[in-house]
């Protein structure tokens, strides 16, 4: 129970450490982790990270649960039909090894390990996307037992969120971020391959981009250039009180790709700001503690979306990588000989800097010798060239680092507290019996029989200090009792048996504090029973397109389209009126994020207009069935459908039909649409968003202004793609560069079994919707001279296959 300023927090915070190695797991849990997050050798978000294989992930639970600490392990990414047997085999081998719980993203996989282990606890991960209560209500449903929140939600929604459902929340608290709301990133798979929901992102968002105006063609250079889309490292160790008080059970630090001595550190600091906090000492962070934090790894530092971060403050477009901490400047240079005036902090033989040129670009090197050249100035031999006044950065701190790793590693090894009580009578066994402050009682009888001394008698206070010495074991006798009869001699031989043996069955005790009784996968847990479709509709083609402006609905109904997807907000009740007068279903097409403050103006739309259906782009967007009970529902590609068991699931819980993950391929929709296809909906044209950001690239050029005038912007990369720029619900929305055009493969694409394809329309004009839905409607006949224009148009500007014929790494 935590006391804070009159409030009253009636639970334990845990501090959630990430290792990407054992060497890192050592680091978090010595320097006071209370739970450590890995990843195994498959089916991790963090695939290029050391992980753990099998015996490592036995190891790693017993070295924690010794301390007390518990282990979590991450299954956090898609998984393919073929995969998820896979992959509840291995969540089998975690269960019956103790696992303390598991991190997911797939729907599928937690509705599989809920079946099959249903005592198993499952985090729902931050590639969920879980942004609002309904998010929360709907897993919760569906078995999840806790919820890693969405980087971008502030730390009043977090509290609001906690008190309205009671549900235990995970946030992150320091680290590394992710510019796009996690799980709605496409960026990576699309222009590489890499899917960042397959645990393989390529991070494109710390790459050179540059603003342009797209109106003009403009390079808005002198406006914003640079690493336009890549954030800042997240701390809030200064807020630390605030955090607690919102209720959150978790509090998440990010790094599996860091080395242990980073771990260390950080959470070194966390756990004295938590310390502080509980025993109510002052909670202000010393400067001390940010210039470690700071040395250990940064990106610059931001307190991100949880406390208001400035959205033109959250990236930094200098540096994308490790900015080191600033230390001085360039004075002279004589060849190599080098001269630097230390204006903050020191330099050391190991330290890693780096010197910075007014262009932003850099050069790196490690101090191997130097020597003094005034009270705050020191020679070095640097082979650049470089001339005075260069700022100069410290970018490994090999102190601190050898530092850390002696704390954890030598100095402030974890101890686990023990009382005992040790019996000595003549012609007996000694009985020792131990206890820690949990409860556990651990009982030895040593085969050695006691017997009264021929000489001097051992005393009481040498068996105590015989006892007590515990060597490099984890374990720390506070109080030992001895029940001895008078003048009897025990053998230290003995006591150190004694002691050795007994220290192992604790250790044997502890480790299996979370033992559960073994499980093994009946036959039926595999069964699948998904029957093929069987529908007379399979041979019928319907095409729809979403617009996100009324006038391009009547182009859309002009060129003989089914159905409308709309999203805009604007002139609802007259795209209503238009569609329904043409005999046209339209559905509204809601925005993936929505958060709880936002829900009620969807709401209002959704009852005020007689839409056929909504198409829902989160899970938590489910609950506005209730809203209008018959109205049908759509599931967006959003959702991350990546498998039969997805579909079926969302099927049960009332979607009418469902866009799978764009980053399936052919053969696999093709597998999947033997069940389900009629149920099915494929993209097959557009501009794909490839991120969902709450950040805006257009903020320190206007701000929020810049969405009230009509200019059109984009970001252009180092090879010249130009990534247009969409505002979807007050967020920036970044579209692919290339338009997802496949027309000249719908043969191909409809053998699938799907027949219900879609074309997405962001910035086209009327006569280009009118256009393309005509060119899409005559696949079989594309010879005619006003369609090859028409390709040939949409070719020069860029365009893609998307994944329909690869897929994803």
């Amino acid at each position: 129970m935590i006391f804070i300023l009159g409030c009253v927090i009636d639970m334990k915070i845990e501090l959630l450490a990430p290792a990407g190695n054992f060497e890192s797991l050592i680091a978090a849990i010595e320097s006071g982790a209370d739970a450590v997050y890995i990843g195994g050798t498959k089916y991790s978000a963090r695939a290029s990270a050391d992980n753990f294989n099998e015996e490592e992930i036995k190891e790693a639970v017993r070295y924690a649960h010794i301390r007390n600490v518990k282990i979590y392990v991450t299954i956090n990414i898609l998984l393919t039909d073929e995969e998820l047997v896979d992959a509840l085999e291995y969540v089998q081998f975690l269960y019956n090894n103790d696992i303390d719980g598991i991190i997911v993203q797939d729907i599928g996989l937690l509705y599989l390990i809920k079946k099959c282990f249903p005592d198993m606890p499952v985090h729902c991960s931050t590639q969920m996307t879980i942004h609002n209560k309904d998010g929360v209500d709907i897993l919760s449903r569906l078995g999840a037992d806790r919820f890693v929140l969405a980087r971008e939600m502030s730390i009043r929604e977090v509290k609001n969120l906690v008190a309205d459902t009671n549900a235990e929340t995970e946030i992150f608290i320091h680290g590394a971020l992710c510019v796009c709301y996690s799980g709605q990133c496409l960026m990576s798979s699309f222009i590489g391959g890499r899917s960042g929901n397959r645990g393989k992102c390529a991070q494109p968002c710390r790459k050179k981009y540059i603003l342009v105006n797209l109106d003009d063609s403009r390079d808005l250079e002198y406006h914003r250039k640079g690493y336009l889309l890549s954030p800042k490292d997240l701390n809030t160790i200064e807020y630390i009180g605030e955090i607690i008080k919102s209720g959150v059970k978790s509090l998440k630090i990010e790094g599996r790709m860091k080395k242990p001595e980073y771990v260390a550190i950080v959470v070194k600091h966390y756990k004295d700001a938590l310390d502080q906090v509980e025993r109510q000492y002052n909670s202000n962070i010393d400067e001390s503690v940010q210039r470690e934090l700071e040395s250990a790894f940064n990106r610059g530092f931001t307190r991100g979306f949880l406390f208001n971060e400035k959205k033109s403050e959250f990236v930094n477009s200098e540096k994308p990588n490790n900015k080191g901490v600033f230390i001085g400047k360039i004075l002279w240079q004589k060849g190599n000989r080098t001269a630097i005036s230390l204006e903050k902090g020191s330099l050391d033989k190991g330290d890693g800097i780096e010197i910075t040129f007014e262009d932003g670009t850099s050069v790196g090197t490690y101090i191997s010798t130097y020597e003094k050249y005034s009270n705050n100035s020191l020679v070095t031999s640097i082979s650049h060239k470089l001339y005075p006044g260069l700022p100069v950065y410290k970018t490994y701190d090999k102190h601190l680092y050898d530092k850390a790793h002696y704390e954890y590693y030598y100095k402030n090894r974890r101890k686990v507290f023990l009382n005992g009580e040790l019996f000595i009578h003549i012609g007996k066994r000694l009985y020792f019996k131990i206890w820690d402050n949990e409860g556990h009682i651990i009982e030895y009888e040593s085969q050695y029989i006691s017997e009264k001394a021929k000489n001097t008698a051992i005393t009481e206070e040498r068996i105590i200090n015989q006892l007590k010495k515990t060597g490099d074991t984890p374990y720390l006798f506070d109080k030992i009792l001895i029940h001895a009869d008078d003048n009897i001699f025990v053998s230290m031989s003995a006591i150190n048996e004694l002691r050795r043996e007994s220290l192992k069955k604790t250790d044997r005790i502890l480790s299996n504090r979370n033992k559960r009784e073994y499980r093994s996968l009946r036959n039926e847990d595999f069964l699948t029973n998904f029957e093929p479709d069987k529908s007379s509709d399979r041979n019928s083609i319907c095409f729809g397109a979403s617009v996100w402006n009324y006038e391009n609905i009547s182009a859309a109904i002009e060129a003989g389209i089914d159905y409308i997807y709309y999203g805009a907000c604007e002139k609802v009740k007259e795209a209503v009126e238009l569609c329904h007068r043409n005999n046209i279903e339209i559905y509204f097409l809601l925005p993936n994020i929505i958060k709880d403050a936002e829900r009620e103006r969807f709401t209002q739309i959704i009852k005020e207009n007689s839409f056929d259906g909504i198409v829902i782009s989160n899970i938590s967007q489910l609950s506005y069935v209730n809203i209008k009970p018959d109205i049908k529902i759509i599931g967006n590609y959003n959702l991350n459908v990546f498998n039969k068991r997805c579909m079926d699931i969302y099927l049960k819980l009332g979607v009418h039909k469902i866009c799978p993950s764009l980053e399936l391929n052919l053969k696999q929709l093709k597998s999947i649409a033997h069940n389900y296809g009629t149920s099915m909906e494929l993209v097959v044209y557009g501009q794909i968003p490839l991120m969902t950001m709450e950040y805006c690239p257009l903020s320190s050029s206007g701000g929020c202004k810049g969405c009230k005038n009509q200019k059109s912007f984009g970001l252009k990369d180092e090879k010249g793609a130009v990534f247009p720029l969409f505002c979807n619900n007050h967020r920036m929305q970044l579209l692919n560069s290339s338009i997802l055009f496949v027309v000249e493969e719908m043969e191909k694409i409809l053998a699938t079994g799907v027949k219900r394809v879609r074309l997405d329309f962001y910035k086209e004009s009327k006569t280009e919707v009118k256009e393309i839905i005509e060119l899409y409607r005559n696949y079989k006949n594309l010879s005619k001279e006003s369609y090859f224009d028409t390709i040939k148009r949409v070719k020069s500007t860029g365009h893609t296959k998307g994944h329909y014929f690869r897929g994803v790494d």
